[in-house]
């Protein structure tokens, strides 16, 4: 229950009255109810109710209204009659009934056409019904906790598919039943520094007569069973060391040798499928809310991930691992979307940020769950498995109300905001008054044509291409382009790197989610002081310089330092996390309002195919040349630090809309932006 703050003398008199009923016992207190005998003289005319539900809620004012229609003061059996001990309550129901009489209380004032007076946008709502409320840290919370499963299907490819020691499968010595360190010993190249030759070929005998000869003869005379020279050949098996994991999606598809890039194709999958998601997903929550589409794509990421670790193909498994990536995509988009709906813009910044730590507890999770569960498929269920708990968000997660606005829906979001100020502990306005100030604001907004998919994807492929063709734009965008590819190339390349590096693979993973949280905080500040393009250069110059190092160490070292390699990946891990909240920022920063967004969304198309190359990058090259992928990586940010150099400050700059051609003055274009607010206000993500 609330009550209404003190508003003079008439106020101090309904809050005195309001805090009686709560000693009473009113339905909604922490005392008991009143029993059905508790009635009203007569029903509470309309206007009444109205100032009742401010100040004392609407489920008291319901049961009030039900009581005093049914309740008779004549009835012969006395039920209408007030019993002993509850003259006080109706006493001061009567009295705040006969200080309503008066209407509306000042706080909340109503013009000539039923608005409230003082609201005028969404904003106001939010500021009224407290958005650092209760009900919105719940919410809040319960939006983060989606982003903790996020990497349990985006960075776990090298724990699904572990790649054990493997070498050539002889048939006809398997069958003769050598062992398989007889095997080695007589057809495999187990010595040579060629890990492709090692791994992949044999030599070319006659195994049929090494059998006959025996072991021990074969090894002593191997001219004897040599055909031809004595050059390894490829072979079309192997045969994988399985002591260590009893089950990976490598091993039981030998995925690889020549097969290597379907390997890495797993991993590229779950990158294609949040490309997906970013390209349609955002359509169909504008089209049917918020709240269906986290529903549809929580229930379908369980599905889907389930699937992929039931699927007896290997297509399918890549096809169920671009869904999963896709649905989950989905829902974290959706819960996104929703918490920076409803915070203030002063908010959405430090919401922006907060809402990167639950990737890194989940980064860091990962390498645990995988170091006690070891064949491949249970490992996908428990990967899968936590999304089951995100169904609460049927109970947790309303439909955002700022949407429901915008589609004219304008009683369920006063009822969502209704409850919402209610558990704030906040008063709110009677909602026919809400409901007519709701409207007021969808009718000052430009209505625009809805349109269908057809025509939207024709008008987006037009619209797709505005800020290359425009030349006041196109040097910001192309650079912008290549930062963020860069960067995510970088990011999923270091974090995917322990297999070329050599390290232990449990360790590296949680260490580097570890270090990511420092980055959260440390931006912030870095970029108050230096500015976005100074800092922007300084971390990419940083990770490059440790990248290049661990490449020099790994091409001229035949032993590097377990210790020193995790120190250098971790300042990098560290430097590209940072550059990739910078990168966000300043891309807000380095358009006008009206292209902001699509600045935003292009960069980040072009950050899903970096993404994407990462693990071709870490498997094919690193396969051949060991420090190859880290050399590339440095190359990358060296490359990214020096272009974006040429993009200008942002800092406390004022910088103008653009995009007008002479004597023709687009709408929006005169308007001046104060691009010191912009990540404050949008954190890079249009929510309007």
């Amino acid at each position: 229950m609330c009550v209404t703050p003190d508003y003079g003398n008439q106020g101090a008199r309904l809050a005195q009255a309001a805090m009686r009923l709560v000693r009473s016992g009113v339905p909604g207190s922490r005392t008991r109810a009143p029993d059905e005998a508790t009635f009203l003289p007569r029903p509470l005319p309309l206007r009444i109710c109205r100032t009742l539900r401010v100040t004392l809620g609407n489920d008291f004012v319901g049961r009030a209204q039900v009581m005093g229609r049914n309740a008779d003061p004549t009835d012969k059996d006395g039920r209408g009659k007030a019993k002993k001990g509850e003259e006080e309550e109706n006493s001061a129901i009567l009295e705040v009934v006969e200080i309503c009489k008066n209407g509306t209380p000042d706080q909340f004032k109503l013009d000539e056409n039923g608005c409230v007076v003082g609201i005028t946008s969404f904003e106001d709502l939010l500021e009224m019904m407290n958005p650092f409320g209760r009900w919105n840290i719940i919410t809040l919370l319960a939006s983060c906790l989606g982003v903790i499963v996020l990497p349990f299907q985006a960075i776990t490819y090298q724990f699904l598919g572990d790649t054990p020691e493997y070498w050539c499968q002889v048939d006809a010595l398997n069958e003769a039943n050598w062992t398989q360190q007889q095997i080695i010993d007589l057809a495999i190249p187990f010595n040579s520094t060629d890990a492709d030759e090692k791994g992949c070929k044999f030599y070319n005998y006659d195994y049929a007569k090494a059998v006959e000869m025996g072991y021990e003869s074969a090894i002593e005379n191997r001219d004897a069973i040599s055909v031809g020279d004595h050059s390894p050949i490829y072979c079309s098996s192997r045969h994988f060391n399985v002591s260590h994991y009893s089950a990976t999606l490598v091993a039981e598809w030998d995925l690889v040798c020549d097969r290597r890039a379907i390997y890495s194709t797993t991993q590229s999958a779950s990158q294609l499928g949040v490309l997906i998601g970013v390209l349609s997903f955002g359509y169909f929550m504008d089209l049917h809310g918020r709240r269906p589409i986290i529903l549809l794509n929580v229930g379908l990421s369980l599905v889907a991930g389930m699937a992929a670790a039931a699927t007896p193909i290997l297509p399918l498994y890549i096809i169920f691992k671009i869904l999963v990536s896709c649905f989950n995509y989905g829902y974290f988009t959706g819960c996104f979307i929703f918490m920076m709906e409803m915070c203030s813009p002063s908010q959405r910044s430090s919401i922006g940020s907060v809402g990167g730590i639950p990737w890194s507890v989940g980064y860091m999770i990962v390498p645990g769950i995988a170091y006690l569960i070891r064949p491949w498929r249970w490992l996908q269920v428990a990967y899968t498995f936590p999304t089951i708990f995100f169904f609460s968000y049927y109970w947790l997660i309303p439909e955002s109300p700022r949407w429901l606005i915008s589609q004219g829906r304008c009683e369920e979001a006063a009822e969502i905001l209704t409850k919402a100020a209610r558990v704030n502990g906040r008063c709110f306005p009677p909602t026919n008054a809400l409901v007519q100030s709701m409207k007021r604001m969808i009718g000052q907004k430009e209505e625009k044509p809805k349109e269908n998919l057809s025509q939207r994807i024709v008008s987006s492929l037009k619209h797709f291409f505005i800020l290359v063709l425009k030349p006041e734009l196109r040097k910001n965008i192309i650079i912008s382009y290549f930062c963020w590819f860069a960067v995510s190339m970088v990011y999923y390349g270091i974090s995917l790197n322990s297999g070329n590096l050599s390290t232990d693979p449990y360790m590296y993973v949680f260490l580097g989610g570890l270090a990511e949280i420092p980055s959260y905080f440390v931006t912030w500040a870095m970029i108050s002081h230096l500015g976005r393009r100074l800092s922007l250069t300084t971390y990419y110059v940083v990770c490059g310089i440790t990248i290049c190092i661990i490449a020099i160490l790994l091409a001229t070292q035949d032993e590097v330092s377990f210790g020193l390699l995790i120190f250098l990946s971790l300042v990098g891990k560290i430097a590209i996390v940072s550059a990739f909240h910078v990168v966000y920022i300043y891309t807000a920063e380095l358009f006008p309002t009206r292209y902001r967004s699509l600045a935003v969304g292009e960069s980040s198309m072009m950050a899903r195919v970096g993404s994407i190359t990462s693990p071709y990058i870490n498997d094919i090259l690193g396969a051949g040349i060991t420090w190859g992928p880290s050399a590339l990586f440095a190359v990358m940010s060296a490359a990214a630090a020096s272009l974006s150099l040429l993009l200008p400050e942002t800092r406390d700059c004022i910088t103008e809309s653009t995009g007008a051609t002479k004597g023709n003055t687009e709408e929006g274009d005169d308007v001046k932006i104060e691009m010191k607010n912009a990540a404050k206000d949008n954190q890079a993500f249009s929510v309007d």
